[in-house]
Protein backbone atom coordinates (compact mmCIF):
# COMPACT_ATOMS: atom_id res chain seq x y z
CA UNK A 1 0.00 0.00 0.00
CA UNK A 2 1.46 3.34 -1.05
CA UNK A 3 1.58 6.15 1.48
CA UNK A 4 -0.66 9.16 0.93
CA UNK A 5 0.91 12.35 -0.48
CA UNK A 6 0.64 14.08 2.92
CA UNK A 7 2.48 11.16 4.51
CA UNK A 8 5.19 11.47 1.84
CA UNK A 9 5.49 15.18 2.53
CA UNK A 10 5.73 14.56 6.30
CA UNK A 11 8.45 11.95 5.76
CA UNK A 12 10.31 14.27 3.38
CA UNK A 13 10.07 17.17 5.85
CA UNK A 14 11.45 14.97 8.63
CA UNK A 15 14.33 13.75 6.47
CA UNK A 16 15.14 17.31 5.38
CA UNK A 17 15.05 18.57 8.97
CA UNK A 18 17.49 15.84 10.04
CA UNK A 19 19.72 16.59 7.06
CA UNK A 20 19.74 20.28 7.88
CA UNK A 21 20.77 19.58 11.46
CA UNK A 22 23.52 17.16 10.50
CA UNK A 23 24.81 18.66 7.26
CA UNK A 24 23.76 22.25 6.76
CA UNK A 25 24.65 23.89 10.06
CA UNK A 26 27.30 25.63 8.00
CA UNK A 27 27.34 27.42 4.67
CA UNK A 28 27.12 25.12 1.67
CA UNK A 29 29.92 25.29 -0.83
CA UNK A 30 29.03 25.83 -4.50
CA UNK A 31 30.23 22.27 -5.18
CA UNK A 32 27.87 20.84 -2.55
CA UNK A 33 24.97 22.84 -3.94
CA UNK A 34 25.73 21.64 -7.48
CA UNK A 35 25.98 18.03 -6.27
CA UNK A 36 22.50 18.32 -4.73
CA UNK A 37 21.15 19.89 -7.92
CA UNK A 38 22.56 17.00 -9.95
CA UNK A 39 20.87 14.50 -7.69
CA UNK A 40 17.49 16.29 -7.69
CA UNK A 41 17.06 17.99 -11.08
CA UNK A 42 14.07 20.19 -11.90
CA UNK A 43 12.88 22.51 -14.66
CA UNK A 44 10.38 25.37 -14.83
CA UNK A 45 9.28 26.82 -18.18
CA UNK A 46 6.50 29.07 -19.35
CA UNK A 47 4.96 30.38 -22.51
CA UNK A 48 6.91 33.41 -23.67
CA UNK A 49 6.23 36.38 -21.40
CA UNK A 50 3.85 34.55 -19.05
CA UNK A 51 6.03 33.62 -16.08
CA UNK A 52 3.77 35.05 -13.38
CA UNK A 53 1.38 32.69 -11.65
CA UNK A 54 -1.82 34.00 -10.16
CA UNK A 55 -2.05 33.65 -6.37
CA UNK A 56 -3.82 30.42 -5.52
CA UNK A 57 -3.38 28.98 -9.02
CA UNK A 58 -3.94 25.23 -9.02
CA UNK A 59 -2.06 23.14 -11.57
CA UNK A 60 -3.34 20.23 -13.56
CA UNK A 61 -1.03 17.41 -12.55
CA UNK A 62 0.14 15.37 -15.51
CA UNK A 63 1.89 12.12 -14.66
CA UNK A 64 4.73 11.49 -17.09
CA UNK A 65 5.31 7.99 -18.45
CA UNK A 66 8.06 7.43 -15.86
CA UNK A 67 5.97 8.59 -12.89
CA UNK A 68 7.30 12.13 -12.52
CA UNK A 69 4.70 14.82 -12.01
CA UNK A 70 4.45 17.74 -14.42
CA UNK A 71 2.63 20.66 -12.83
CA UNK A 72 0.73 22.27 -15.69
CA UNK A 73 -0.66 25.75 -15.04
CA UNK A 74 -1.60 26.24 -18.69
CA UNK A 75 1.01 28.86 -19.49
CA UNK A 76 3.57 27.61 -16.94
CA UNK A 77 4.96 24.11 -16.31
CA UNK A 78 7.29 22.67 -13.69
CA UNK A 79 8.68 19.24 -12.98
CA UNK A 80 11.35 17.65 -10.85
CA UNK A 81 12.18 14.36 -9.23
CA UNK A 82 11.77 15.52 -5.61
CA UNK A 83 8.46 13.70 -5.06
CA UNK A 84 9.68 10.62 -6.91
CA UNK A 85 12.79 10.46 -4.72
CA UNK A 86 10.67 10.82 -1.57
CA UNK A 87 8.33 8.09 -2.81
CA UNK A 88 11.22 5.75 -3.64
CA UNK A 89 12.70 6.38 -0.19
CA UNK A 90 9.39 5.40 1.39
CA UNK A 91 9.25 2.26 -0.78
CA UNK A 92 12.81 1.38 0.13
CA UNK A 93 12.09 1.83 3.83
CA UNK A 94 8.78 -0.07 3.73
CA UNK A 95 10.06 -2.98 1.63
CA UNK A 96 13.30 -3.26 3.54
CA UNK A 97 15.22 -3.33 0.30
CA UNK A 98 16.64 -1.12 -2.31
CA UNK A 99 13.95 0.57 -4.40
CA UNK A 100 16.47 1.45 -7.08
CA UNK A 101 16.87 4.73 -8.82
CA UNK A 102 13.69 5.33 -10.71
CA UNK A 103 11.71 2.14 -10.25
CA UNK A 104 12.60 0.60 -13.62
CA UNK A 105 12.55 3.77 -15.72
CA UNK A 106 16.29 4.27 -15.95
CA UNK A 107 18.61 6.56 -14.08
CA UNK A 108 17.56 9.94 -12.72
CA UNK A 109 19.37 11.47 -15.71
CA UNK A 110 17.36 9.35 -18.19
CA UNK A 111 14.14 10.12 -16.36
CA UNK A 112 14.83 13.85 -16.42
CA UNK A 113 15.55 13.66 -20.18
CA UNK A 114 12.23 11.88 -20.70
CA UNK A 115 10.31 14.46 -18.65
CA UNK A 116 11.89 17.40 -20.48
CA UNK A 117 10.81 15.82 -23.78
CA UNK A 118 7.28 15.37 -22.40
CA UNK A 119 7.18 18.98 -21.18
CA UNK A 120 8.19 20.19 -24.63
CA UNK A 121 5.54 17.96 -26.24
CA UNK A 122 2.93 19.50 -23.90
CA UNK A 123 4.11 23.00 -24.83
CA UNK A 124 3.76 22.14 -28.51
CA UNK A 125 0.26 20.69 -27.95
CA UNK A 126 -0.71 23.97 -26.26
CA UNK A 127 0.48 25.88 -29.31
CA UNK A 128 3.40 27.64 -27.66
CA UNK A 129 5.66 29.12 -30.33
CA UNK A 130 8.25 30.31 -27.83
CA UNK A 131 9.14 29.48 -24.22
CA UNK A 132 10.91 31.22 -21.39
CA UNK A 133 13.07 29.13 -19.10
CA UNK A 134 12.14 30.31 -15.62
CA UNK A 135 14.60 28.22 -13.61
CA UNK A 136 16.05 24.77 -13.34
CA UNK A 137 19.04 22.51 -13.28
CA UNK A 138 21.41 23.66 -16.03
CA UNK A 139 21.55 20.35 -17.96
CA UNK A 140 17.74 20.33 -18.10
CA UNK A 141 17.67 23.94 -19.27
CA UNK A 142 20.19 23.02 -21.97
CA UNK A 143 18.18 19.97 -23.00
CA UNK A 144 14.96 21.98 -23.21
CA UNK A 145 16.76 24.54 -25.40
CA UNK A 146 18.28 21.81 -27.61
CA UNK A 147 15.02 19.94 -28.14
CA UNK A 148 13.09 23.19 -28.69
CA UNK A 149 15.67 24.43 -31.17
CA UNK A 150 15.55 21.15 -33.08
CA UNK A 151 11.74 21.44 -33.16
CA UNK A 152 11.98 25.01 -34.47
CA UNK A 153 10.70 26.67 -31.29
CA UNK A 154 12.33 29.73 -29.75
CA UNK A 155 13.58 29.66 -26.15
CA UNK A 156 14.29 32.80 -24.12
CA UNK A 157 16.28 33.20 -20.90
CA UNK A 158 18.92 30.73 -22.02
CA UNK A 159 22.20 32.04 -23.39
CA UNK A 160 23.83 29.04 -25.07
CA UNK A 161 27.57 28.65 -24.76
CA UNK A 162 29.85 27.14 -27.36
CA UNK A 163 29.58 23.84 -25.48
CA UNK A 164 25.77 24.03 -25.66
CA UNK A 165 25.98 24.35 -29.44
CA UNK A 166 28.26 21.32 -29.57
CA UNK A 167 25.74 19.34 -27.50
CA UNK A 168 22.98 20.51 -29.85
CA UNK A 169 24.95 19.31 -32.87
CA UNK A 170 25.63 15.99 -31.13
CA UNK A 171 21.93 15.45 -30.33
CA UNK A 172 21.03 16.40 -33.90
CA UNK A 173 23.55 13.88 -35.22
CA UNK A 174 22.19 11.16 -32.93
CA UNK A 175 18.62 11.86 -34.01
CA UNK A 176 19.72 11.68 -37.65
CA UNK A 177 21.60 8.45 -36.86
CA UNK A 178 24.83 9.93 -38.15
CA UNK A 179 27.02 8.85 -35.28
CA UNK A 180 30.01 11.09 -35.72
CA UNK A 181 31.26 13.52 -33.15
CA UNK A 182 30.42 17.06 -34.26
CA UNK A 183 33.24 19.56 -34.32
CA UNK A 184 33.25 22.82 -32.43
CA UNK A 185 32.00 25.65 -34.63
CA UNK A 186 34.61 28.22 -35.54
CA UNK A 187 34.11 31.18 -33.13
CA UNK A 188 34.69 33.77 -35.88
CA UNK A 189 32.02 32.19 -38.11
CA UNK A 190 29.33 32.58 -35.43
CA UNK A 191 27.11 29.94 -33.94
Amino acid sequence: MCPEPNENRAILNEVLAKAKLSIFEREMTPQEFYALMCRYPYLEVCEQGKSILEPGAVPKIVTAKNGWKIYDYGHFMASGCHELIAYLQVLEDSEGGEGGEGGGYGTIVQQSVDVVAEMLALAQQKGWTASDIVSGHYPLQRLYWVLSDLAGLKVNNFDPSLEDYVVRRWVSALKAKTFYQPKYPHPAAGR
